[in-house]
This record gives C-alpha cells, structure tokens and sequence, in this order.
C-alpha cells in the first residue's frame, strides 16, 4: 500500500494573493472616492511593511485587480475601485 503524500500547508492569509486581492478591494470600495496609490492602498492592509512576500503580495494583488478591471490605475499611481469593482463588493458584502 503506498504511504501517503504529505500535503502542502496552505499559505498564511497574507500570502494568498485571492484572499489579499478581496481584502484589497473592499478597502478601496470603503475609502471611495478617496485617492490612494497603490503604495498607500497596499499599506492599508499589510501588517509589516519590512515583509518583503506580503508587500509584493499586496503588490500582485492590486495589479491583478487592475488585469481583471475592478480596479482603475489611470491617473499614473492612483488606483480606485471601478464601477464593476464597486458593485461587486456591494453584492459580495
């Protein structure tokens, strides 16, 4: 009988990019119209700036919500929510 895998943890909540890109964007939902940069968006919700993984986790994730078009970077660094990112986080919330 073959002995079983040991599975792979989870990473810590701070390190998964979906469950950062949620948390992200539902602080830029709460902060509208309010403008931040990515930078300022991002260091509302990392807990050690000197973390480089969760900075550029944080990073990562503000850039695939920009991809996916639920967050706007059109004025050079300001990110804001756009109008889909701002209804999704109402019907999610």
């Amino acid at each position: 009988m073959p002995k079983p895998v040991p599975s792979r943890a989870a990473p810590p909540p701070k390190y998964n990019v979906a469950i950062v890109e949620a948390v992200i964007l539902e602080v830029a939902a709460e902060l509208h119209p309010q403008n931040l940069t990515a930078k300022e968006l991002a260091l509302r919700i990392i807990s050690d700036a000197d973390d480089t993984r969760e900075v550029e986790t944080a990073a990562q994730a503000i850039r695939g919500l920009c991809e996916f078009g639920l967050l706007s970077d059109g004025d050079g660094e300001i990110v804001m929510p756009t109008p889909a990112g701002l209804r999704a986080v109402a019907l999610l919330t």
